[in-house]
This record gives structure tokens, C-alpha cells and sequence, in this order.
């Protein structure tokens, strides 16, 4: 797949902006199945609004010790990164998948 660079409008302000090779690149890397609907200004005052409505707290991974940002107020210290959670999810996805079970939904 060759990507190039894509000239795509901002929902909220309406101005084109370019969604380059790379960023794409990444989004792929990532997973992540949507195209982005705003421009990087309004991407961040969108993302403040957020922050206020929702605020960070900080965590301290059980697993590798690292520090991360949740977006939940942590009742134990039982919590993992972002990172850590993937893993674990995939060994217990493999799990189940090699014991001929289906993985839930």
C-alpha cells in the first residue's frame, strides 16, 4: 500500500490541512481505523476541553513500574500501562486460543 500525502478539511474550523505520509504511517503502526477530523490546532484546543470534562491522573505501572496518565481516578494500585495491559491481554487472548475456546466479544 503507497500512501502520499492527503489534504483533508477540519470539522470544527473548516480550514484544509495536510495528513502526511508518516502521520499515516503511524496510524497504521497503531491500529487506528479513523482518519483525523481536525486540524492539529483545533485537535488540541479539543483535547483541553476534553481534559477539563475528564482530568489525568497518574499511575505507577504494577508490572514494568513506569509512570502513565489514566483518564480514571485509580482505586487501588493493581494498574498497568497502556503497554502492559496490551501484553497481557494478547498472553491471555493466546491462552484462550489454545484451548480451542473462542475469545469474548
Amino acid at each position: 500500500m503507497e500512501l502520499t500525502d492527503k489534504v483533508l478539511v477540519c470539522k470544527d474550523c473548516g480550514d484544509k490541512f495536510i495528513w502526511t505520509e508518516g502521520e499515516q504511517k503511524f496510524f497504521i503502526d497503531k491500529g487506528l481505523k479513523n482518519i483525523p477530523k481536525r486540524c492539529k490546532s483545533c485537535s488540541a484546543v479539543y483535547k483541553a476541553q476534553l481534559n477539563e470534562k475528564h482530568p489525568q491522573h497518574w499511575i505507577t505501572c504494577k508490572i514494568c513500574k513506569k509512570k502513565a496518565e489514566v483518564p480514571f481516578e485509580p482505586k487501588s494500585d493493581d494498574i498497568l500501562c497502556e503497554d502492559c495491559f496490551h501484553s497481557e491481554l494478547k498472553k491471555r487472548n493466546d491462552l484462550i486460543l489454545a484451548s480451542g475456546e473462542k475469545l469474548p466479544e
